[in-house]
């Protein structure tokens, strides 16, 4: 039994592979076959789309280099910092805004606004008001704490009869309530707002990087690549921060499901 599971598993993960590379495989070839197609009747054409492998050894050439990696750092750091202090404050806000009903009623409106507003907009704003440096973060922030905070808010907020008429009969505690009835029941969708919000932290902080330029950064050699007209290299840093994003998205799901798994568990 152990031994047919195990096959199983071994059989699933070798044909998502396979199909990861198949896929992979498919859009490298379209992206040689647009290059190439663009560039057919001037070759200079291949500086805005460079072939794959052309952008391949480009990053090849660079991705071990003291001063990228250097970037590669800086950069996590700043989407890292960002993304966990908007995670925080967007489920204190959320968890706030279900309790109280005043706080609801001043930040409820501030909070959709401030997810309606383009990540440009709220970079150019912040330009004026943080240093290049702490920039980035401080837009990752802004730009998750809201999302987080509707996914809690609404999760609170969603109606569980049963249950609470449960904790009624029990007279259970308003906290016994959240840990044991509210948490849980939204757990799952914290889940997916928190891996959408990771996406959306990757994207707004590179973004805020390619705008206000700090010393060091993923968003400064894109922008510098671009100037210098060095599309190569500019497709390259894109393929990193795809990587990476890929990676740190997975290794996220990964330990957000062993944590559900945990939770449910213990329940």
């Amino acid at each position: 039994m152990i031994s047919t599971t195990s096959q199983s598993k071994f059989r699933n993960i070798l044909l998502k592979t396979l199909k990861i590379i198949a896929v992979t495989a498919f859009w490298i070839l379209v992206w040689e076959a647009v290059s190439r197609f663009v560039a057919r009747d001037n070759e200079t054409m291949y500086l805005l789309l460079p072939r794959p492998v052309t952008v391949f050894e480009t990053w090849l050439d660079i991705a071990f280099t003291a001063e990228y990696l250097a970037a590669v750092g800086k950069t996590l750091l700043r989407v890292f910092w960002g993304f966990i202090l908007g995670v925080a404050l967007g489920f204190g806000f959320g968890v706030a805004t279900y309790s109280v009903k005043i706080v609801d009623i001043l930040l409820s409106p501030l909070l959709k606004m401030i997810r309606a507003v383009p990540v440009v907009a709220i970079t150019i704003l912040f330009f004026a008001l943080f240093e290049s440096d702490a920039l980035p973060t401080s837009v990752v922030v802004l730009m998750v704490t809201p999302l987080v905070w509707q996914t809690v808010h609404d999760g609170l907020s969603a109606p569980n009869t049963e249950l609470m008429e449960m904790a009624k009969i029990y007279r259970l505690s308003g906290f016994k309530v959240f840990t044991y009835i509210k948490l849980p029941s939204m757990l799952p969708s914290l889940v997916t707002a928190t891996v959408n919000a990771l996406g959306l932290a990757w994207k707004s902080g590179i973004a805020a990087e390619v705008i206000c330029e700090p010393r060091v950064g993923l968003g400064t050699i894109l922008i510098e690549g671009k100037g210098m007209i060095d599309f190569s290299s500019v497709y390259a840093v894109t393929l990193t921060v795809v990587i990476l994003s890929l990676v740190i998205e997975v290794l996220l799901k990964s330990l957000s499901k062993k944590f559900v798994d945990l939770r449910r568990n213990d329940a």
